[in-house]
This record gives C-alpha cells, structure tokens and sequence, in this order.
C-alpha cells in the first residue's frame, strides 16, 4: 500500500481505520512496549487495550512510520517515548525530535526525563542521537522553527539545531492538553508538516463518563480557559481544520481516548 496523494485522496476513513487496526499492527505495538522499561501505570493498561483490538494513537504512530518512512519525525508530549518508541523501531535512520518540559509527577506518574528517553530507544535497537528538547513548546517550538535566532538562549538553542529539517513526514501532538494550550502546538507544526505527510494529535474523544468527579474536575481544570467556545480537544481540532484546509481530516473515535490525522494535501 503506498500512501502518495492518490491513497489519501480517495481512502475512506473506514479502510484506513480497519489497517491501523490489523492484527498485525497491533501485535507489533505491544512487543515494542514490552521491550520498554515497564511503566507502572500505563504499560499495561495500553498493552491489554491494544490486544483486545482497540486503537489507540500509538497504533496510528506505527501503522503511519512503518508505511510513510519518515526521514524527520517531531513529537510534542514525549514522556517515556511511548510514541517515539514506534519511529525509532520501524524507522531507525529517522531523525527524532521530541518536546516535553518533563514536569516531576505529571499526573501522579513518574516522569523519569530526556536522558532515559534517550536509553530507552537503545534498547529497541536506535543508534542515533533523539534531539530531546526541554522546556515549554509555547516558546521552544516557535523558536525551533525561526529562521533567525534572537540572542541568548534563543540563539544557544538554536546552535543545537543548524542542520534540523525543514520539514517534517510525520508529527504527533500530545501535550499541553489545555484547549488554548493544544491549539498553539498544533498551529505551531502544521505548517511544516510536509506534503504527503501527517499530523496526530492525540485524546480528541475521551471517555469521561468512567472518571471520578474528582478527576473529571481535574480534565476540565485541565482544558483551561475558553475563549472560542471549542468546549473539548475535539473542539480544538476542529478549529485547526477551519484554519489549515490544505489538509485532509480524520477523526478516529470509537476508542477512547480516540485520536484525529491530517494529511498535508498541498
């Protein structure tokens, strides 16, 4: 199956679906874990979704590396390298760049740093160096992208990243999960994304019907002000598709957390 213009043109969002999903996909998904350092919430918790046949965004991140072959992938929200994970083990010649400020405990779960990030891709067989970038994307990634470094710490940074691309195969977002937050990181990559590439943005169709009142405050504490009346991240992507039409939308929500693609047409 190659995905050139033509596929994402005419591809329904049933069949696409029905691929990430493949038996084939998901088993592949749960070894890479498994290969990983186990987290003593998540690990399980995704393994036992995807084995029952949900998808979930790392799904969608290895079912897209393993068909697109990205020569750059960017990723916003890295944690534990979950994601980053599947790049590196479907594409070990990509360059990796991931963003996370690493803040100690988030959510009430170990948030070990970039330096075991970088470890853990060793052990599922990734030689090269992940470009791990620490601080809050608001301001790293527009940094990133200039074409001219400002002095001090923006200049430092951008010394660091003299031969980054200029675009990007494949994105996913995954991190700041405020409505206002999310936006920003989503209208930050969008445009360099590159034609025939995708942008993932994780958690569009959470299940918030099996969460505490407690927790559920904490998500809606969580969104953040809303200025535009999104209401939810599924808002927030729906705004991003009235502001970037040169993309085709998907909107996986079956499972929960449920996630949205969009592939750069032009």
């Amino acid at each position: 199956m190659m995905l050139n213009l033509d596929f994402w043109n005419s591809v329904e969002p049933a069949d696409l679906f029905q691929s990430v999903s493949a038996e084939e996909n998901r088993k592949y998904v749960v070894r890479v874990l498994r290969s990983l350092t186990p987290d003593r919430v998540w690990t399980n918790i995704i393994a036992e979704q995807v084995e029952a046949g949900h998808i979930e965004v790392r799904c969608f991140v290895s079912w897209l590396a393993r068909k697109l072959q990205p020569r750059a992938y960017l990723e916003v929200g890295v944690r534990r390298g979950f994601s980053i994970a599947m790049v590196a083990a479907q594409c070990p010649e990509a360059e990796i760049y991931g963003f996370d400020s690493w803040t100690p405990n988030y959510s009430n779960v170990e948030n070990p740093g970039s330096r075991f990030v970088q470890s853990e891709m060793e052990r599922i067989g990734y030689r090269k160096k992940v470009h791990l970038i620490d601080g809050n994307s608001h301001e790293t990634l527009p940094v990133f992208f200039e074409d001219k470094a400002e002095v001090g710490w923006k200049l430092r940074k951008k010394q660091e990243f003299v031969n980054k691309p200029d675009v990007f195969e494949l994105i996913t977002i995954d991190g700041d999960h405020s409505l206002l937050g999310a936006y920003q990181d989503l209208k930050n990559v969008m445009p360099h994304c590159a034609i025939g590439g995708v942008v993932i943005f994780d958690d569009i169709a959470p299940d918030l019907s099996i969460l505490s009142p407690t927790d559920l405050e904490i998500v809606r504490r969580e969104l953040g002000e809303d200025p535009y009346g999104w209401g939810s991240l599924l808002g927030v992507w729906r705004a991003i598709q009235q502001q970037f039409s040169n993309f085709r939308y998907f909107e996986y929500t079956k499972n929960s957390p449920g996630a949205g693609l969009a592939v750069r047409l032009s």
